[in-house]
């Protein structure tokens, strides 16, 4: 797709497009320059231009050296409109984590840890949240590190609802109660948490084949985070708990914890960024990349992720309200759109409810079994009015049909407020179903060892689960 301005073109009265430099999800960026000859880079706001305006206002007369600096929105003759920001000739720090695979080591990453916290506590402090934190918004120009791309910025409020509500950020990045609306600055401590994993092994903490996955990985593992040297484990693993309460509750918090034993602080103090990043490229243009892929996904599934601290005994509340807020749009019907938050709404709007909450919690053993034994009374007495035998093919059509045409739940199930879902977190398909209703055959032999892996897997799946990636969570009625 080629860009809407070539070189010579001055569609906003005073500057001359130069060349297009990248695409967002709001439209596109060019690098310009004014009459007067300063370079600046031209945001074209081709689609859904209020709302990034709404944003802008808020950001106008912000002052700080850790952020882009806005100059102007300007409308032109044929009423477009073009944000006029400042223009960033360094690299990205997505370009130095793809010049560094395994990472950019500690001391560097501490470096872009504390100088990215500075901007945004600046934000934080004036009642703003990102809301689109990643690597490809944090740039390194002469001395400093500046975060752009902050026009999204909303007011801090639990209670405050918009058209701009909608899920707003890069899914590998993204809280996991952005799809509920709940946009407190927890959201940015969250995606500067996984900057900073990034920052240290060179990927993501939650990587899949779909984005579904990565949501689900989101609402339900934990960081991989044991082989990292203290604190830096401690502080991510706080840092990207999935209740807001249990992180950080401001950027200088855990900044507090990344540099609390001294050593790490010393070293910054002679720390020079320009030798440091010399082997980087440097870019001649600003770059505002349309979401990256962090980095490749593993060759080989990994390992079911374990279970989050908050998964047995937790609230599973957020309701019709919250679920509707995961996929809401506004009025005019157009997903509101970030760096991919219109396929993330997507994949998010094809979850589960319980997983699209935020709030998934594993049903164990005994309740599970109240269910079955419920299950099996039933199917025994179908069978018996049938004659005798045909008790295992009632059993496999009855959880099959049921489980999967019935919101993953069969009168037992119902009865005990459970359901079955699919490992990835969307509901349970009829095939799935039936391979399930399979499995559990198999899970029967053998002094019924299938059934009894439930109490000690960390996602209370049975033998039957793993084989049909299925999960049981008591279901959101």
């Amino acid at each position: 797709m080629s860009y809407t301005f070539k070189n010579g073109d001055r569609p906003l009265e005073g500057y001359t497009i130069q060349r297009g430099v990248g695409r967002g999800g709001f439209g596109e960026v060019y690098y310009a320059v004014s009459d007067g000859g300063r370079e600046v880079a031209l945001k074209y706001l081709r689609d859904n231009p209020e709302v990034e305006l709404r944003g802008v206002s808020q950001c106008m007369n912000l002052k700080s050296p850790h952020l882009v600096t806005i100059f102007d929105v300007m409308k032109s003759n044929d009423g477009d409109y073009f944000v006029v920001m400042e223009y960033i000739s360094g690299p990205s720090l997505r370009d130095l984590l793809l010049a560094h695979p395994k990472g950019l080591g500690p001391q560097k990453a501490a470096f872009f840890l504390r100088e990215i916290g500075k901007g945004l506590s600046y934000l934080h402090d004036r009642g703003l949240v990102h809301r689109d934190l990643k690597p490809a918004n944090v740039f390194y120009d002469d001395g400093y590190v500046k975060i752009v791309d902050y026009g999204l910025s909303k007011f801090i409020s639990l209670s405050r609802h918009s058209a701009q509500t909608s899920s707003v950020g890069t899914v590998h990045y993204m809280a996991p109660e952005v799809g509920s609306g709940d946009y407190s600055r927890g959201i940015d401590i969250y995606a500067l948490g996984v900057i900073f994993y990034e920052m240290l092994l060179g990927r993501v903490p939650y990587e899949g084949s779909s984005m579904g996955e990565v949501l689900m990985k989101h609402l339900t593992s934990q960081p991989e985070v044991d082989n990292l040297p203290s604190p830096f484990g401690e502080v991510i693993r706080k840092a990207l708990a999935k209740d807001p309460k249990e992180r950080y509750q401001t950027i200088e918090e855990m900044l507090a914890d990344v540099f609390e034993g001294g050593d790490l602080r010393d070293s910054l103090v002679g720390f020079n960024p320009e030798l440091s990043l010399a082997g980087a490229v440097r870019r001649q243009t600003p770059e505002f990349r349309v979401s990256p892929a962090p980095s490749p996904n593993p060759a080989v599934p990994p390992p079911p992720p374990p279970v989050p601290a908050y998964a047995n005994g937790a609230r599973a509340t957020a309701g019709v309200a919250a679920r509707q807020a995961a996929v809401a749009v506004p009025a005019g019907g157009a997903p509101v759109q970030g760096a991919y938050p219109a396929a993330a709404i997507a994949a998010r709007a094809a979850l589960s409810p319980e997983a699209a909450t935020g709030y998934v919690r594993y049903a164990g053993f005994w309740i599970r079994f109240l269910a079955a034994l419920i299950d099996t009374c039933i199917v025994g007495a179908v069978a018996g009015v049938l004659g005798e035998g045909p008790f295992v093919i009632v059993s496999i059509l009855y959880q099959g049909i049921l489980i999967g045409k019935w919101n993953g739940q069969t009168l037992g199930k119902k009865a005990c407020g459970i359901k079955v879902i699919s490992s990835d977190g969307r509901p349970c398909g009829v095939g799935q179903a039936f391979g399930r209703a399979a499995a559990k055959i198999i899970s029967g032999l053998i002094l019924f060892i299938g059934y009894l892996m439930i109490p000690f897997d960390d996602q209370k799946r049975g033998l039957h689960d793993h084989m049909a990636r299925t999960l049981h969570v008591y279901a959101i009625q």
